[in-house]
């Protein structure tokens, strides 16, 4: 090969190699640009999922019932000081585990004895003897034998009934004009008992707006009534009830455990809350501004027997009032679960409080002697506090041990003390109902709304929790008639 020849050759091959070194950089540069464009991506991703999981703590976290589980989100900050158990429960569950699973499909369940209604007494009987033969298109009659069927049916609207009272005006010696009274006739208005009681049920038990009940007194009735006519009468109902309200406060005063729970209840849009309180017989509700152990003072007073114990959450104002609480097993459970499923190292923790909660219950459902019930809480308290004291690395895992630790003395009352649940489930349930209400009415009004509707709502769940007819109950009251 000549000089020249070679020359050419190492001079195309410089070429050759600046054109890679040129390709290479290029292709550098849009990987360099590709890798920004994803990086950006996932950045803007990473932000779409932290606000969607923002957005599921609000449903799904450890105080969230087991019936509206799909996940969890975690408590932060200290439990026993800001924890609020109700989170937006539905009508079916206001927090707390229901006593059993339910099959909710409709119709009789599989091996249930089927119970045939026990048929009317007939008022009226009616022959119907003209028949159609819908192929030949014959008009029949003079029938060979009849099928026989029992009709149940109201009439529409239903009757109503007008009674005039005339009441004897009498001048007493003593100088004092005296008018008679009659236990149907109420002291104002012109409505009687049972229309109040309907509209009290059909606002608290059937959750109907005020204009709603008006339109059904128009159709069902053909008994034109106003909204504010409603709202009025129920009012009276109210007022009718207010001296059995007071009653079932002082009851539950006396009483050795109480069940209690809260929930945020605005009134007039302004931030309030409907506190609960349940024993065996009674449930009284109270809407309060306050949230603090105040409202505690104001419905169990000031010196509530210190034999008597409260079962509640981990909300800061039970303690603040009381020193002998019952927590709550089912949230701690509950939160158990949610931190086991994210965290192995909690997993033998959650074991360990299932398999405790457990054997606890099972011990006092024997009825054991008070020295057993004795033993058996000193032993599962030194189970407690061992489980507390070993280390644990993730957060949640130690909030949850620190919600244990700050309950320790509280967890165990119901081991030692008869009659004692170990959850607040009965308080909770009792709550639903609240929790519903609030859905369907958004707030209360007044201070007078307050009034009326802690009244009628905490007078229908007792007598519920009673076994007594609320219908019947309110129309004896509302009556004048001797209450059972």
């Amino acid at each position: 090969m000549s000089l020249g020849s070679r020359g050419s050759t190492e001079s195309t091959d410089s070429v050759i190699r600046t054109d890679d070194s040129s390709l290479l950089r290029q292709q550098l540069v849009v990987k360099k640009l590709e890798n920004r464009l994803l990086r950006r991506q996932i950045t803007a991703q990473q932000q779409k999922i932290e606000q969607l999981e923002a957005r599921l703590k609000q449903y799904e976290n450890p105080n969230t019932p087991p019936s509206r589980q799909g996940g969890a989100a975690n408590s932060s900050g200290d439990d026993d000081q800001t924890e609020d158990e109700d989170q937006e429960p539905d009508e079916d569950d206001a927090g707390g585990d229901s006593d059993a699973a339910s099959d909710s499909s409709p119709g009789r369940s599989e091996g249930q004895r089927s119970i045939t209604r026990t048929a009317p007494q007939l008022e009226e009987t009616i022959l119907v003897d003209q028949g159609f033969c819908p192929d030949c298109e014959q008009i029949l009659s003079s029938p060979d034998s009849y099928v026989s069927r029992t009709i149940i049916d109201v009439p529409l609207p239903v009757p109503t009934t007008v009674t005039e009272y005339k009441l004897g005006k009498h001048h007493c010696s003593c100088g004092n004009e005296v008018v008679a009274e009659h236990p149907d006739c109420p002291e104002k208005g012109r409505f009687g008992p049972n229309i109040m009681a309907q509209t009290a049920l059909g606002r608290f038990h059937q959750r109907l707006p005020n204009r709603k009940q008006a339109e059904l007194f128009d159709w069902d009735f053909d008994l034109p009534i106003s909204h504010r006519t409603i709202y009025n009468l129920t009012k009276r109902v109210a007022a009718g009830l207010r001296p059995a309200y007071e009653d079932v406060k002082e009851k539950i005063r006396e009483s050795e455990v109480v069940y209690c729970d809260e929930t945020g209840f605005p009134v007039d849009g302004e931030q309030h809350w409907a506190w609960t309180f349940v024993t065996d017989d009674e449930v009284l509700f109270w809407v309060d501004e306050s949230r603090g152990s105040g409202v505690l003072e104001d419905v169990l007073g000031e010196e509530f027997a210190e034999d008597s114990t409260l079962s509640c959450d981990g909300w800061s104002a039970y303690s603040s009032y009381h020193t002998k609480l019952q927590r709550c097993w089912a949230h701690l459970l509950r939160e158990a679960e949610y931190v086991a499923e994210r965290y192995e190292e909690a997993e033998r923790l959650s074991e360990e409080l299932h398999a405790l909660h457990d054997d606890l219950t099972t011990f006092v459902e024997g009825d054991p002697s008070a020295s057993a019930r004795e033993q058996k809480r000193a032993e599962a308290s030194l189970h407690l506090e061992g489980l507390v004291r070993e280390g644990y690395e993730a957060q949640e895992v130690q909030q949850l041990i620190k919600k244990i630790s700050n309950g320790l003395g509280h967890w165990l009352t119901f081991v030692t003390e008869r009659g004692v649940d170990s959850t607040n489930n009965r308080a909770e349930r009792a709550l639903r109902e609240q929790v519903v209400l609030r859905k369907m009415f958004r707030t209360l009004r007044s201070a007078e709304g307050v009034q009326i509707h802690e009244t009628i709502t905490t007078m229908l769940a007792t007598w519920k929790r009673r076994g007594l007819d609320p219908p019947e109950q309110l129309q004896s009251i509302l009556g004048g008639r001797e209450l059972r």
